[in-house]
């Protein structure tokens, strides 16, 4: 993970780097490497996706000196601490900062699974003057879903013990609650109007968002001449006593998560390592959250009182739940973390039956649902091959296949060679469950080669050598939907198709940092490479190629670009999209699939 030091790299790196942590629950954190939250969805304090706490500031005055500790840019200034950072350690969530009279750390860590973040600075007074070190709250509320231009923020606040409450949101019941122990509280509310912020959009347009932010006032307290002084700053959503808060373990504790998600690691892996933990911050054992920031979990989608609008959210969340269970060999499997994978599975098959109070209309959306099954079979069989207890699965295997092959379904699904390669594949996994019991289903010979048939008769084009994407393509072009032939769990094609195909991908779709979507020859490529496709990728080449030490190294010599990235632009983790003319996309910060996905790919090469 990112580490500076002063006279010995620069800075331009941090500034780069999208770093990010959470408390494994609804709560995180997600700025740049210096602490500059230049992006919409940037912040110190986001809950539910929800920015809540944009930054501090750090004022010291001392003798007849004043330094303002910030990132940060109006229409008007330009604040930065740049020349006063000393150091930054981005794993242990540590900064360091020297005006020359005083020098203070500090580190960051949210409590395991709760809303609460502890911020603790060590401020050593290095003059024989006092000092007065006041930390500054920069307050917002700013949907990173719905980024529009916020007027005017007059939140109502108040002074508690120890702190101050400031509600944020009536409609919502929604506050921020600071607390400190050491520093006195003083309410001295300012606004801090058009607060830009800038970041690069996928179709590779500069937008700057406005805002303004409220300055509720500060947490204050005096650092007597020569004397080293512990602060901290207790930052949460719900009333917290400090007393009853030790610093020292939340610390401790969130090092030791650490040391256990990388425990059986060899310290030689060192992007793997990193990317272990970076998504050990969406923990989808528990919370099944798709990404950095975080939005919302599905925990109360069960709650009778909610079920109407938990539905809804659900229908609009398919896509990403389809990404959770795809991650699910990455995430666990492949780190063996068995147990955690198949409380998982056990937690998305209970989405898809809840699914089936729907009538689904929408053709798009009964594509999306049947994605989210087959995907769901993909993994399990990811799980026999560890553990074979067929008897857990069985059952919900066989619902969804023969969900996808009755006959309105077929109607509805089998022109998509995404669908249909993966229903295949299904159907292979479940003749194979049957054979391990000594059962049979005679349905399944029948329906085998009917897809088979179409897969080879319809969409496989042997002039152009590529898989149409939809059946209805007039002018069929290579698209990354037809990797799934060749990558699943049981290959769709055989002969010399494989071979083709392979060909076409590395020359129209392959990049070192990626695959594109579609052809680069084609009008529709939009010169975005996404990672999550290159565990596929060479899966299909190992498949055949044959699993060897010469077909694994040729293997990293076509990623070693994307893997030695791990880290570069993400801390820790890897970006969800590139552009192929070296545009930096500012998408979210950890993407659960793409950080899977090369975790996968370690494990496919190793």
């Amino acid at each position: 993970m990112y580490r500076y030091k002063r006279g010995v790299n620069s800075l331009e790196k941090a500034k780069q780097i999208e770093y990010s942590f959470s408390d494994n629950a609804k709560t995180c954190f997600s700025m740049s490497g210096t602490l500059e939250f230049k992006k919409p969805y940037n912040g110190m304090y986001i809950k539910n996706g929800k920015v809540m706490l944009a930054d501090l500031v750090e004022r010291i005055e001392i003798k007849d000196k004043v330094y303002k500790m910030t990132e940060l840019t109006t229409s008007v200034q330009n604040v930065s601490c740049e020349e006063y950072i000393t150091g930054i350690d981005l794993e242990k969530n540590l900064f360091e900062y020297d005006v020359g009279e005083l020098a203070y750390s500090k580190k960051m860590a949210f409590e395991d699974k709760s809303d609460l973040l502890c911020i603790e600075y060590t401020v050593k007074n290095k003059e024989r003057t006092n000092a007065r070190f006041k930390v500054i709250p920069m307050i917002t509320y700013r949907d990173f879903r719905n980024m529009k231009n916020s007027s005017m923020l007059k939140f109502n606040q108040r002074k508690i013990e120890d702190g101050t409450v400031i509600s944020l949101s009536i409609l919502n019941q929604e506050s921020i609650v600071l607390k400190s122990k050491e520093m006195e509280w003083t309410k001295e509310p300012q606004n801090l109007t058009n607060v830009k912020h800038e970041y690069i959009t996928e179709d590779c347009t500069k937008e700057i968002y406005t805002e303004d932010l409220v300055l509720c006032g500060d947490f204050e307290t005096v650092i007597k001449g020569l004397e080293t002084k512990v602060i901290r700053l207790y930052i949460s959503s719900r009333e917290i006593d400090v007393d009853d808060l030790s610093a020292e373990d939340i610390f401790y504790e969130n090092d030791r998560k650490n040391d256990q998600v990388v425990f059986g690691i060899d310290d030689n892996f060192v992007e793997l390592r990193e990317l272990a933990i970076s998504i050990n911050n969406l923990d989808t054992d528990e919370l099944l959250m798709p990404y950095l920031p975080y939005r919302k979990d599905y925990n109360d989608i069960f709650d009778t009182d909610k079920r109407k609008e938990n539905m809804r959210d659900l229908k609009n969340d398919l896509e990403d739940l389809t990404d959770i269970v795809r991650a699910i060999e990455g995430q666990y499997i492949s780190l063996g973390k068995i147990k955690e994978a198949k409380r998982t599975l056990i937690k998305i098959y209970k989405y898809i039956k809840a699914y089936e109070d729907f009538d689904i209309q929408d053709i798009a959306e009964y594509k999306k649902y049947a994605l989210l099954k087959l995907w769901y079979v993909e993994s399990v069989n990811r799980i026999l091959q560890k553990e074979n207890k067929i008897e857990l699965y069985l059952e919900s295997v066989k619902e969804i296949i023969y969900s996808v092959i009755d006959k309105e379904a077929k109607e509805k699904l089998f022109d998509e060679i995404e669908i249909v390669a993966l229903s295949l594949n299904a159907i292979k996994i479940y003749v194979n469950m049957l054979n391990w019991i000594g059962e049979e289903d005679l349905n399944m010979e029948t329906e085998e080669k009917y897809l088979h048939d179409l897969i080879v008769n319809e969409f496989w084009c042997e002039d152009k050598r590529i898989m149409k994407k939809n059946l209805n393509d007039t002018e069929p072009y290579a698209n990354i939907e037809m990797i799934y032939t060749l990558s699943l769990s049981y290959p769709c094609i055989v002969d010399t198709m494989p071979i083709k195909l392979l060909d076409t991908i590395f020359k129209e779709l392959y990049t070192p940092y990626g695959l594109r979507t579609v052809s680069k020859n084609s009008k529709l490529n939009t010169g975005l490479i996404y990672p999550k496709y290159m565990a596929h990728f060479v899966k299909a080449n190992l498949r055949q190629n044959g699993v060897t030490r010469a077909s694994q190294k040729i293997a990293y010599n076509l990623v070693k670009e994307l893997l030695q990235d791990v880290g570069k632009y993400v801390n820790g983790g890897i970006k969800k999209v590139y552009n192929e003319k070296g545009i930096n996309i500012d998408s979210v910060a950890y993407d659960l699939l793409t950080n899977a996905e090369m975790i996968r790919l370690y494990n496919m090469l190793t």
